[in-house]
């Protein structure tokens, strides 16, 4: 009898042993599946769920170098592959960090060739200046509304084809040869096309009457500050060339990356 009641109790304990270990694994298992939630934004125009917040941030700064940081993201970019892939994310809380305003100046708006005498080049330039404050870089890309034309007239100063009859709007040439007529631009200075290998190379500009691309004159993948480059503009006649002003425009685009 006494044997009987020892294993009973023996079994009792067990069984609320069992029982409390249920209990406790019900209740662990019941507070690991409950949600978790970061921080929600709202406004009358936005919602922003699951947001996640830096812990510090600011701007440090000495005599010689100014550094700004953000601390505390998670996930952070990029994600894919810009122009190889089918998809592209960037996030970070500075992974697109705006440094200035965008702005593009032109140096003078009126370029005068002077008075052309045949089989000598005329030069005239000047000087454009970008300031980006996208992390994707900038463009700027430019073309004639029509070849160097005489004002109320048809005749015109050809586009230039450099020494060998080579160059275009997509391809520069050496144009040293003061025989040789033309319109035609080089490029000197920051972030310019490499085929402007040095002050002899010439282009001709993408022509709009023609329908021709307009092409690219300066380009970087990287922030801009301040970056500068000259345009020469360059004319030359023969001695058949008619008389009288001559004149187009240049149209000069300016494109921020993002």
């Amino acid at each position: 009898m006494r044997v009987t009641k020892y294993l009973k109790k023996i079994n009792s304990v067990q069984n609320k042993f069992l029982l409390l270990a249920i209990y406790s694994g019900i209740f662990l298992f019941v507070i690991a599946i409950q949600p978790a939630f970061a921080q929600n934004l709202t406004s009358n125009s936005w919602i922003i769920q699951f947001g996640n917040f830096n812990v510090t941030s600011g701007e440090k700064n000495s005599a010689s170098y100014n550094v700004t940081d953000t601390v505390g993201q998670t996930g952070s970019g990029p994600y894919g592959s810009y122009g190889s892939s089918s998809y592209f994310v960037g996030s970070g809380f500075q992974y697109i960090y705006q440094i200035d305003n965008f702005s593009f100046d032109i140096s003078k708006t009126l370029v005068n060739l002077g008075e052309l005498v045949p089989n000598i080049h005329s030069t005239d330039s000047h000087t454009l200046t970008i300031t980006t404050k996208g992390a994707g870089g900038y463009s700027v890309y430019a073309y004639e509304i029509h070849p160097l034309r005489l004002v109320n007239g048809a005749d015109e100063i050809v586009d230039t084809t450099c020494n060998t009859g080579s160059c275009t709007h997509l391809v520069a040439g050496v144009w040293n040869n003061q025989s040789i007529p033309g319109f035609g631009y080089n490029m000197s200075g920051n972030d310019i096309p490499a085929n402007f290998i040095d002050s002899t190379y010439y282009k001709n500009f993408a022509d709009d009457e023609t329908a021709d691309n307009m092409q690219i004159v300066m380009s970087s993948v990287n922030i801009a500050s301040q970056r500068q480059a000259t345009v020469t503009y360059k004319a030359g006649i023969n001695s058949n060339q008619a008389s009288g002003n001559y004149e187009t425009g240049i149209i000069y685009v300016a494109v921020p990356g993002y």
